[in-house]
């Protein structure tokens, strides 16, 4: 019986070979070939998508100081997509470029000490939708423009920017301003109201296991301090970076406390805001006290419709966190 040789190469017959044969060597061919091209299409696409994305965050910064809302998440994305597509030849090198313009951006941001990383994670998604959707424009109309990188590198890029100080200058005119959310969470403690109200008011420790938001730089409370008593007094929470004082604006034992916020100093929350905040203390039909933390917070941040669910999250789960520490104190 014939020995199988398991790497010899299949017979196909002469007609086989014929015709396999040329499209194997045009395939190695190809790919020997597009290596270097697909090197060369990643450093221009890289190099499009960077000047576009810094040179675009400079330009809404003179447009509209800063503003953290369409243009920054929809538009610098999407145009920086766009041009980094114009620019560069294949698919791949376009997400390639895009992501490595991502990382080199947001880590910016978070070594500098701009943002945190909680505020990077949460913006990464929209971030990179929008980008690809921009992508995707840019590859659809591409060959009906220009196929000559070069010149889509040296005028794509500038006509992206006029389009963002553009898109930066209408929503400046157009916003309606900081935007405020009212987020209210409760819990129920096995204590009176009274020594609720009392553990309130000088809260020396504020402990527990940390929430995943908490272990990736949500800010950590750490303890409460009241200095006077009845309306006017001030309070002084304390984080592990930073600290938020507050001002009692209604002051009544063993029922409501509450004050507003004035002066936060916590960082890389500059889009976000407190106004402020109060507890209220009811006795429920079992003996024990049911408490409900409100916090009014305010922000710039737009697109709302994605924000307010990340701020909605990052409070609730500081509430969360207070609150069970409070009933670990009492019970």
């Amino acid at each position: 019986m014939r020995a199988v040789n398991s790497w010899s190469r299949p017979r196909l017959g002469v007609i086989g070979d014929t015709i396999l044969l040329p499209l194997r060597c045009q395939a190695c061919a190809l790919i020997f070939l597009e290596g270097p091209m697909i090197h060369k299409s990643i450093f221009y696409g890289t190099l499009a998508a960077l000047t576009c994305a810094i040179a675009g965050g400079v330009l809404i910064g003179m447009a509209n100081d800063f503003l953290l809302g369409y243009t920054m998440f929809l538009v610098l994305p999407g145009v920086t997509g766009f041009v980094t597509a114009m620019t560069s030849r294949f698919w791949s090198s376009v997400g390639i470029s895009l992501l490595i313009t991502l990382a080199v951006c947001l880590g910016g941001l978070l070594f500098s000490g701009l943002e945190g990383l909680v505020c990077v994670l949460m913006a990464f998604p929209i971030l990179v939708i929008t980008a690809m959707l921009g992508a995707g424009i840019g590859l659809a109309i591409r060959d009906h423009v220009t196929n000559d990188s070069k010149f889509s590198l040296g005028i794509m890029p500038l006509l992206a920017g006029i389009s963002i100080f553009g898109a930066g200058k209408v929503e400046n005119e157009l916003t309606t301003g900081v935007r405020t959310e009212t987020v209210v969470s409760s819990i129920t403690i096995d204590a009176t109201p009274e020594d609720v109200w009392d553990a309130l008011l000088e809260f020396d420790r504020v402990e527990g296991p940390k929430p995943l938001l908490m272990r990736c730089g949500l800010p950590i409370p750490e303890s409460c301090t009241t200095e006077g008593t009845g309306v006017g007094s001030q309070r002084t929470c304390h984080f592990n970076s930073g600290f938020v004082r507050e001002r009692v604006t209604r002051w009544e034992p063993g029922q409501c406390l509450e004050f507003d916020v004035v002066d936060v100093q916590l960082p890389g929350r500059h889009w976000l805001g407190f106004q402020g905040a109060k507890y209220t203390l009811e006795t429920t039909d079992t003996g024990q006290t049911l408490v409900k933390r409100t916090t009014i917070v305010t922000s710039t941040l737009r697109p709302a419709i994605y924000w307010q669910f990340f701020e909605r999250l990052g409070t609730e789960t500081e509430h969360e966190y207070i609150l069970k520490s409070l009933r670990a104190e009492l019970e």
